[in-house]
């Protein structure tokens, strides 16, 4: 399973979801900060990644 951390969130729980065995990525290490849910949402879908709801 990987998951998207969004940046309401913040990045500790990229390493708690890895430690967890899951890969996990925030999104402050792919995109701009002020890209909007749109942009974010169809890099999930591209990238098989979950993005937690807000």
């Amino acid at each position: 399973m990987k998951i998207l951390v969004d940046m309401n969130l913040s990045p500790r729980w990229v390493d708690l979801l890895t430690n967890a065995g899951m890969k996990a990525a925030h999104w402050s290490t792919l995109g701009p900060a002020n890209a909007p849910d749109a942009v974010i949402m169809a890099f999930a879908r591209a990238n098989d990644y979950l993005r937690p709801r807000q």
